[in-house]
């Protein structure tokens, strides 16, 4: 699949199992996790980090210790009525949508060192172009180097899987 941004409802067939890991403190990853997530990506994975989170991220980053990140959103419905999400963004000044290869770098004429300067979470310097509502057991699954924030209440809880080719 090449797409960049795959949103998938209903991704656990069980999704009040995994709903019950945050209260019991760990974050459970099961077979069905790699699995579904392999068949979207057509491909097998390893899973290098999970955890459970809860609530928003500030600033706008991306993450080049990754392929994909997958978020799978496991607040109750009633409680997470009326969130925002995970929100894309496009660096105004370059357009780039992602982390720049080093290809871009020289094409935009950005020194390596000026990098945390030009991409900064300043939120004057970037472009919203999507933003993926939290919604209970739904999955946002993104390429790591993509430019992305999660606005979020404090009572949202998700789980953050990061996924190298398997």
């Amino acid at each position: 699949m090449n797409s960049q941004i795959i949103v998938v409802d209903d991704f656990y067939d069980i999704p009040f199992e995994y709903h019950k890991s945050f209260d019991e403190g760990k974050c459970l990853i099961t077979e069905e996790t790699t699995g579904k997530i392999s068949q979207i990506l057509n491909h097998p994975i390893q899973v290098t980090a999970a955890s459970n989170e809860v609530g928003t991220i500030p600033g706008v980053l991306a993450h080049l210790d990754c392929d994909w990140i997958g978020l799978i959103y496991l607040t109750l419905p009633l409680q997470a009525f009326g969130e925002l999400g995970t929100k894309f963004y496009s660096h105004i000044e370059t357009g780039l949508e992602t982390f720049p290869t080093r290809e871009e770098l020289i094409k935009y004429n950005i020194n390596e060192s000026e990098l945390t300067k030009v991409f900064s979470s300043n939120p004057e310097l970037w472009k919203e172009y999507s933003c993926v509502a939290a919604r209970y057991n739904r999955m946002v699954l993104f390429k790591g180097n993509r430019w992305h924030s999660y606005t979020l209440n404090s009572n949202i809880r998700y789980q953050k899987v990061i996924i190298k080719h398997g």
